[in-house]
């Protein structure tokens, strides 16, 4: 019997998951290494459009996803005292959906078929002459592996060694996330913007909603010497009903600086390679993050079991995802620059630009990203 081939997968989220689920052929033995304690997900929400749905559908899990979710079939663009700017109604094969990031690593994490490891943080990897690939971990443990996949986020130690290009690129604003029970349902998704601020609102289910906000600040300022509900209040206090009720039920606030990289190719070095965050961070303002992570994960995977761990696999799988990730990155970018704008005389214009515009050709705009079927590609 051959011995099956020893796959790495550096980083235990959405991507490295997807990524194990996807490689269905039992010719791999899959070894998952998670820097944390636990392999979990942090407490916010995450939006799950129907061009990643169609990955998790393919792997059986939909119908789970969904009991576990909620849908949002009306989105309103706002002004901060309330004014619809626009209302669009996504209608896709698939639902939109928001599911809490903790509840959708889970149930990619059930039954998986993988070794999984915790508090193992990746110190450093290199060539074998024989074409594996050692690992080194903080612990002082080296293992041997056939290919590693490096799922391991924007600030990627397998990144590192493959393009190292430094540290990621901070976009200028920084961004509180929160989940909270209510006790009303609004029943819609909504954007809301300021004066270099903005929130976004997603149903989750029964009520639970999640939350951002965001504010043009120094890389990781602190809140202090106010609270965090203190400052959010200042800033958001008297933003449209349920904003500030959100934000004061909300038991614990996250926050984090909004980070990418600028797109480049090279994404393999024999038989390591990136995938998700580490291979095209973007910023949050498509919604895409998540769902390219499962769209890569699944054309990696799929190049795998059809070429094996060769240069073709490698090879096939950057040339269908890198185009694709390149336009998000990039479109990403320039929306959050527009949400953060500043200028009295700009956020007029932009304001009156999403008042004016079709709801046919914002949905139309949209759809390019929801409409692609990464399961009906040509591997």
């Amino acid at each position: 019997m051959t011995e099956r081939k020893k796959i790495a997968i550096i980083g235990g989220g959405i991507a490295g998951l997807t990524f194990a689920r996807c490689l269905t052929i039992k010719d791999y033995e899959i070894h998952i290494f998670e820097k944390k304690e636990q392999f979990g997900e942090i407490g916010a929400a995450i939006s799950v459009f129907p061009n990643a749905l169609c990955v998790l559908d393919e792997l059986g899990l939909l119908n789970t996803i969904l009991e576990s979710s909620g849908q949002f079939k009306t989105v309103y663009l706002k002004t901060d005292k309330g004014t619809i700017l626009s209302k669009s109604e996504p209608k896709s094969d698939y639902p939109v959906i928001c599911i809490h990031r903790a509840d959708l690593h889970s149930i990619l994490l059930e039954n998986i078929d993988a070794k999984l490891y915790k508090n193992y943080a990746l110190k450093d990897l290199s060539h074998l002459e024989n074409g594996q690939i050692s690992l080194l971990f903080d612990n002082g443990e080296t293992q041997v592996f056939d290919a590693v996949i490096g799922a391991d986020g924007v600030r990627s130690v397998v990144r590192q060694h493959i393009i190292n290009d430094g540290e990621p690129i901070f976009r200028g604003y920084n961004i509180w996330r929160g989940v909270v029970k209510t006790n009303f349902d609004i029943g819609y998704a909504s954007e809301t913007f300021g004066k270099g601020q903005r929130v976004g609102i997603v149903p989750i289910k029964d009520g639970v909603y999640g939350w951002w906000a965001t504010c043009n600040e120094v890389y990781m300022q602190d809140d202090k010497p106010e609270t965090t509900k203190e400052k959010l209040n200042r800033l958001f206090g008297d933003w449209h009903y349920p904003i500030a009720d959100l934000i004061n039920n909300t038991e614990h606030i996250l926050k984090n600086s909004l980070l990418d990289r600028k797109p480049q190719k090279g994404w393999t070095n024999g038989n390591i390679t990136l995938l998700g965050d580490a291979a095209h961070p973007t910023t949050p303002n498509l919604g895409q993050g998540g769902c390219m992570a499962m769209e890569g994960a699944y054309i990696l995977a799929k190049s795998i079991q059809k070429y094996g761990l060769t240069k073709k696999a490698f090879d096939r799988y950057e040339e269908i995802q890198y185009p694709r990730s390149e336009n998000i990155v990039n479109e990403s970018l320039k929306l959050g620059r527009m949400g953060q704008l500043t200028n009295p005389g700009l956020i007029l214009l932009r304001n009156f630009a999403f008042k004016v515009m079709p709801s046919s050709v914002a949905m139309k705009m949209i759809d390019k990203y929801f409409s692609y079927r990464v399961t009906s590609l040509e591997i």
